[in-house]
């Protein structure tokens, strides 16, 4: 019967008597968050713009390289000088083609010309140089906009996933309250009908605890919200189905000096980088439109044939040249192409300034907010202890008819709020420690403190 076990679940499987949900392993963050980069399709797409980045690179390179081309053409006209360059070129000139009569009235010829060209640049002004190395910057600026929309799809993961802990803590929570509702309300009947409360502490518990409901239901909905956040934030439906890992217990660690983060966030924040190398860029152009008074150079080779019908009598012929180019004047062009590369570069350089103090900004408020969220928890699990404590006082002062049951209430109603409250500064510490890593553009993977199962977002296993 033993061995028979696996089967009969693996038959009940098929059948749709057990569902595979049941059998899966809980969600880890880590998990979610690999998911997220495999499947999310913001994170697609930024990888296809750095697979044109890189193609631009290609593309870019080209132009140092020797060009190759095959042109097939047929003319069919009576033009004195054409049919006279046909017929020499098919090497079919006649003693009979110098007739002036034949010369300025000939009759329709036809030339299929075959033309085999190599063209390769010989001095380009340093136009390729630059440009190649503005195609390198470019790529360089889409993976940094890949790597800035990895963290924001990482930050998102870890937002929806403790956004989802979060609204079954809480929806836990207030069944909780739903339950102890219950039994002061079954409490305060029975003080009604032996007659030691009022018909008035009856109604009260009966409006309290439609409260409560009415808060639980509020709470399941939410979850419903969450899981569905989560779905989207991981890009892959039904993810968030599955049960989730244990929840982090532990508030997360406090942030180093201020100076240290700056010093990252400005030496690792990838849209910062992006600004850098766009002003590279912008001043890559600059030079092109200084050097584009510089003369071009390149070789030209070329071989012909020549034939009045296609696999007939032909004749061939080749060139070769080199051709010099030499821009004299343009309409000012080149200066306004100038003017507007060293304004985009001027442009680059202010807003990477007032990134910087944006920078500068975002990390003091995420550390401020995780410092505040540690103070927060700790305060609020100091109060949850002394509100249960309060709460079973009161109960048993109530039992006693020592009290009233507007106190039983509203203890009641603390105790719930500081199990709440607790629960909200413990993720949102965890939250501001993902946010100041995003601030500093170290965000790579789960936040510390979270539980550290399952593959990181390389696929790489973790060690238990």
């Amino acid at each position: 019967m033993v061995r028979l076990l696996p089967w009969v679940g693996v038959f009940l499987l098929g059948l749709g008597i057990l569902s595979p949900g049941a059998a899966s392993a809980p969600l880890t963050l880590e998990e979610a968050i690999l998911t997220a980069l495999r499947h999310h399709p913001g994170l697609k797409a930024a990888g296809w713009e750095v697979t044109a980045a890189e193609a631009e690179v290609a593309r870019a390179r080209a132009r140092f390289l020797p060009r190759l081309e095959v042109t097939e053409s047929y003319t069919w006209s009576n033009s004195p000088s054409q049919v006279f360059m046909s017929k020499l070129n098919q090497r079919r000139f006649a003693a009979e083609d110098f007739l002036l009569d034949n010369l300025n009235h000939p009759s329709p010829y036809g030339n299929f010309r075959t033309a085999l060209t190599l063209s390769q640049p010989l001095f380009q002004a340093g136009e390729a140089a630059l440009g190649y190395q503005q195609a390198k910057l470019t790529r360089e600026m889409a993976r940094a906009q890949g790597l800035k929309r990895r963290q924001e799809v990482i930050f998102q993961v870890i937002r929806a996933y403790f956004g989802l802990h979060l609204a079954r803590e809480r929806h836990r929570v207030l069944t909780q309250a739903l339950e102890t509702a219950r039994r002061h309300r079954e409490l305060v009947h029975r003080r009604y009908e032996a007659g030691a409360a009022i018909r008035a502490d009856a109604l009260s518990a009966e409006v309290h605890l439609a409260k409560i409901r009415q808060e639980e239901m509020q709470a399941a909905a939410q979850v419903g919200v969450s899981q569905s956040a989560l779905d989207t934030a991981v890009g892959k439906p039904e993810t968030a189905s599955r049960p989730l890992a244990p929840a982090p217990r532990e508030p997360a660690p406090l942030p180093p000096r201020m100076e240290e983060l700056l010093q990252v966030a400005q030496a690792r924040r990838p849209d910062l980088q992006e600004l850098r190398l766009a002003a590279q860029a912008a001043h890559k152009e600059t030079q092109k439109a200084r050097l584009n008074h510089l003369p071009r150079a390149r070789l030209v080779a070329e071989y012909d044939v020549d034939q009045r019908r296609l696999f007939g009598p032909s004749g061939d012929s080749f060139t070769v040249m080199a051709l010099l180019h030499l821009n004299l004047f343009n309409g000012l062009a080149d200066l306004a192409r100038q003017r507007e590369s060293a304004a985009r570069e001027a442009k680059a350089r202010e807003l990477e300034r007032e990134l910087l103090d944006h920078i500068r900004h975002q990390v003091t408020e995420a550390a401020l907010h995780l410092k505040t969220a540690r103070e927060r928890y700790q305060v609020a699990t100091t109060v949850v202890a002394e509100a249960r404590e309060s709460l079973r006082l009161i109960r048993l002062r109530y039992e006693e008819g020592l009290t009233l049951l507007l106190d039983l209430l509203s203890a009641e109603d603390a105790a719930k709020e500081a199990d709440l409250r607790r629960l909200e500064a413990l993720f949102d510490t965890h939250l501001a420690h993902a946010g100041l890593e995003l601030a500093l553009g170290t965000l790579s993977g789960p936040p510390a403190g979270s539980t550290p199962s399952g593959p990181d977002p390389q696929g790489r296993p973790t060690a238990p």
